[in-house]
Order: C-alpha cells, then sequence, then structure tokens
C-alpha cells in the first residue's frame, strides 16, 4: 500500500530543488518538506482516496477474518461488504495475500459469500493469484503462499460449488490440473511463466495414482490455449524438466548393478 502512495509524491520535483540548493538550510528544508508530502499523500490516499476500501477491510481484519466472527450489525455489516467488493475489484491480487494470513474459514466466506459467491468466481480468483506472482516479483512470495491461496481455492469451490471437487486434497489437485478447471483459466494470464509456478505447487500433490510426464501434463492443461505463443513456452519449461529427468533416470539405470534372472533368485 506504501509502495502505491508514492505515485503521488512530487519527489522529483523535490529533489532537483535539493539538488540547486545553495545552503546546507534549504537542503534540510527539502527534507521536511519530502516528509510532508509523504504524510499528506499516504493519509489522502488511505482515508479518502482510492485505496481507503483496502484499509477498511484490513482494519476490520481483527474483527472478522483473522477470528470468522462477522459483523453483526447489518447496517455495519453493509458498509464492510460495499468496501470489500470494492476493494476485490480495485486489488484482488493484495486481497489474497490479505487472505492468507487469516482464519481460512473466514477468508473462505468472504471470497463466497461477499465478492464471489457463484462458480463465476472461479476465473475471478485465478485471475487474482496472477496479480499475488506479480506482487512476488518485488517481495517475497513463498511457495507455501501459492500452495496456501489453492488451498484456499479448493476450499471455495467446496463452499460455492458442492460436489465440484474430491475430498482429498490429493485429488482435488488432480482435478484442478485439467483444462476445465486451472488449465484453461490460466490460459488468460499474461506470462506463462507465473503459471508455470502454479503448476509447480500441484506436481507437489503426484500420487501413486496420478504422476504424469511433466511435459504431458503441461499439454493437456494448455490445449484450449488460443495464444500459441504462450503456449509454447508454457510447454517448453515442462518439456525441458522432463528431459532432465530422463536423463537422470537413463544414467542412474546405466549405473545400477546388472540383476541376472536365473529362474529362482534375482541377485547380482
Amino acid at each position: 500500500m506504501l509502495q502505491r502512495v508514492v505515485e503521488f509524491l512530487p519527489i522529483e520535483q523535490l529533489l532537483r530543488a535539493a539538488q540547486s540548493s545553495r545552503f546546507a538550510g534549504e537542503k534540510s528544508d527539502t527534507v521536511k518538506a519530502i516528509s510532508r508530502a509523504w504524510k499528506t499523500a499516504a493519509r489522502r490516499a488511505l482515508n479518502r482516496g482510492r485505496w481507503r476500501p483496502l484499509r477498511t477491510l484490513e482494519l476490520a481484519r481483527g474483527c472478522t477474518l483473522e477470528t470468522g466472527s462477522w459483523i453483526v450489525d447489518p447496517e455495519a455489516r453493509s458498509a464492510f461488504d460495499r468496501d470489500a467488493r470494492e476493494a476485490w475489484a480495485l486489488y484482488p491480487g493484495e486481497i489474497l495475500l490479505l487472505l492468507n494470513n487469516c482464519n481460512t474459514q473466514a477468508a473462505c466466506d468472504y471470497l463466497s459469500l461477499v465478492v464471489e459467491p457463484t462458480k463465476q468466481g472461479f476465473g475471478s480468483i485465478v485471475a487474482a493469484l496472477e496479480k499475488v506472482l506479480q506482487l512476488g516479483r518485488s517481495r517475497t512470495i513463498s511457495r507455501h503462499c501459492r500452495g496456501a491461496v489453492l488451498v484456499l481455492l479448493g476450499e471455495w469451490m467446496s463452499q460455492a460449488m458442492p460436489g465440484s471437487l474430491p475430498d482429498s486434497i490429493y485429488l482435488q489437485k488432480e482435478s484442478l490440473a485439467t483444462p476445465e478447471w486451472l488449465g484453461d483459466a490460466l490460459g488468460h494470464w499474461t506470462d506463462p511463466a507465473l503459471a508455470v509456478q502454479v503448476v509447480d505447487v500441484l506436481i507437489e500433490y503426484y500420487h501413486e495414482d496420478w504422476y504424469p510426464r511433466y511435459d504431458d501434463l503441461a499439454r493437456s492443461m494448455s490445449v484450449n490455449w488460443s495464444d500459441s505463443g504462450k503456449r509454447a513456452r508454457f510447454v517448453a519449461a515442462f518439456a525441458q524438466r522432463q528431459a532432465q529427468e530422463d536423463a537422470d533416470i537413463a544414467t542412474a539405470d546405466a549405473e545400477a548393478p546388472h540383476i541376472v534372472d536365473d529362474g529362482m533368485y534375482n541377485h547380482l
């Protein structure tokens, strides 16, 4: 949020004034002016500007999203829902990051009861996940965070679309790794490299009944992508990984002791 406030600071103008100053006192005054400008811009943006809904939601987190105790007063709840929907429309990535640190059920309720109550919300939530990863380019977004968002997505689907996913978390990830779910949705992302990060999390949930080749999985998930260039880059990342794994397996087999079957026992 503070990064966004910088947009309204006249820093370049004030710095030019500082560089042209001849006296130390004038430079000191310039530093004070920057400080005042920062506080004024921040106060205006957070209290009356377009980030007010995001701040309102952050302030309400303690009594709603973290504890799961939703606002009871109808008028206050109506105001909260209005700000929550506005914040989601403006800053979905920031909201997902905020929800990631909250009570899971309350976060799911926020999504399913307030901003995305129907199955059409699936695409919006996955699009918000791309915003999260884009934010991760300027801050640390851990693999755990990406996994937590996918867990939240699964919880939301179970609540907003009962029966859409199996109960097992492993089978849920297998179901998500299909064109009708994450596959087609990831095709709308601007950067296929970010989509690769999401599939990386799904791969962690491989199990003995679901262990596809990386390249085959990437091709099946992107089969409906309209942008052939993005699809090629997406598949290439996993094809390279699969080729390396195939090479490692071949090397391990070549270096393993040869096993001879004598009809009764296998021995070296």
